[in-house]
């Protein structure tokens, strides 16, 4: 709870009509910071994602020394050729931003003196395990204290005998901690070969990552892709014109929200090409959605009757919450599986999400690894009375997807959070028909 809370309240909607610029990829935002903070020279990001995880992930990149500015819609970074300076007063605030917080871990095992990452939301980032990832940097030198057995913050880590070599790290329970390792290890004068062990989850970002490193031109050898990398020592990261793609998660709350209120909407700059958004298009259209993708511009028309689905979530791990909210006002059945790492986000993104959905009158059964959702059919939901988001801007965009297709207007509390990753949202789905209103 802060002074800033706010709540909104979302009513049933009619059809939607109207076209819309979804914000830019976070996930490629943050990885261009990264590399760009750690090329020497300056590179430029264009378009970056306004989101409350940008905002961190500039501010920690300033304190660790990099120099950042803004001209018109681009970000200059002037980057510190991997020599990382501690922040003033040795603490770094990481917000509630996992994907930021295990990106700077790797990140400040360059400093000679010590960094404390911190958080002001413990029952949110502060709960995420960060064990696996520590581990791993401790074999490689760094020297961290952390008080908590799982790895949870806060965290003091600094350079000690840092070097290379070889580790083995679970890849279960985040793909994040991978990424960590791969923007460390160019850096490293031995190199760096990882085997990743227990699977990988979301894998897809792990070929982000590789993707905006080689952009960086950092050699990556995968010799067997999603289980070993080898990684050659001494690199560097060069300067580089970056331009930032659409965010194929935040369309997909558009995409489920027409699929719902029914109508046709347009959504522009969405490349093809991208894996998570074949895989997010796919399940739509299974839904019963017509997609039309030309170039970047993708139009979608819901006029039918949804249909149930079964899939893998773990491809499109960030989209799961929109997808059940959609599912709950289908014919048949859905179930979506292979999610387990849901559970580890800013909420517990199975069992939080299904009881508040339950709440509204949906039928969701969830389980450690997978959510059932029940048909509800164009009926709807009997919607009303008031959900708690978790403080967790996906859940925010899920129980919103559900609240259109309900009978009455559904009161979202601590709504604020959808800045972390689609500040625009509810101006978005306003400016396609939506009435919303907002309550101090």
């Amino acid at each position: 709870m802060t002074e800033n809370a706010k709540t909104v309240r979302v009513y049933p909607a009619e059809p939607f009509y109207g076209t819309l610029r979804p914000p830019s990829s976070k996930y490629h935002t943050l990885r261009y910071i990264v590399a760009a903070l750690l090329a020497t020279g300056s590179s430029v990001i264009r378009g970056p994602a306004e989101s409350d995880d940008t905002d961190v992930l500039l501010k920690a990149c300033r304190q660790l020394g990099g120099s950042l500015h803004f001209s018109e819609a681009s970000l200059l970074v002037q980057g510190t050729g991997g020599r990382i300076a501690a922040p003033p007063g040795g603490v770094l605030d990481v917000g509630n931003a996992g994907a930021v917080l295990r990106l700077l871990l790797g990140i400040c095992a360059l400093s000679p003196e010590p960094v404390t990452l911190t958080t002001p939301y413990p029952g949110s980032l502060g709960r995420r395990p960060n064990a696996d990832l520590l581990q791993a940097l401790r074999e490689l030198g760094a020297t961290i204290e952390c008080e908590s057995a799982d790895g949870s913050l806060p965290i003091r880590i600094q350079r000690g005998r840092l070097r290379g070599g070889k580790i083995r790290i679970s890849g279960k329970k985040s793909s994040q901690y991978i990424s960590s390792l791969l923007f460390l290890a160019p850096l490293l004068e031995e190199g760096l070969e990882i085997e990743i062990i227990e699977g990988l989850a979301s894998a897809a970002f792990v070929d982000l990552t590789i993707e905006a490193l080689r952009e960086a031109g950092i050699t990556v050898i995968a010799n067997q892709q999603h289980s070993r990398y080898v990684v050659p020592g001494g690199q560097r990261y060069l300067p580089m014109d970056y331009t930032i793609p659409g965010d194929y998660p935040s369309a997909a709350a558009l995409l489920a929200a027409v699929a719902v209120a029914k109508g046709e909407i347009t959504i522009l700059n969405l490349q093809q090409g991208d894996e998570q958004g074949r895989a997010l298009l796919e399940i739509f259209s299974r839904m019963g959605l017509r997609i039309i993708h030309t170039g970047s511009t993708l139009i979608a028309q819901a006029h039918g009757p949804l249909r149930g689905v079964t899939c893998a979530g773990d491809t499109i791990i960030d989209s799961v919450p929109v997808i059940a909210a959609a599912a709950c006002f289908a014919d048949q059945p859905s179930r979506i599986y292979t999610i387990a790492n849901l559970r580890l986000k800013e909420s517990d993104r199975i069992y939080d999400l299904a009881m508040e959905l339950n709440a509204l009158g949906c039928r969701v059964n969830p389980s450690d690894d997978a959510l059932e959702i029940l048909p509800g059919g164009a009926s709807g939901a009997p919607g009303g009375g008031t959900v708690d988001a978790h403080a967790d801007h996906r859940l925010i965009q899920a129980l919103s997807i559900a609240a259109l297709g309900s009978n009455h207007p559904v009161t979202i509390t601590h709504a604020e959070h959808i800045a972390k990753s689609y500040p625009r949202f509810f101006a978005d789905l306003g400016a396609l028909g939506a009435k919303i209103e907002w309550i101090k």
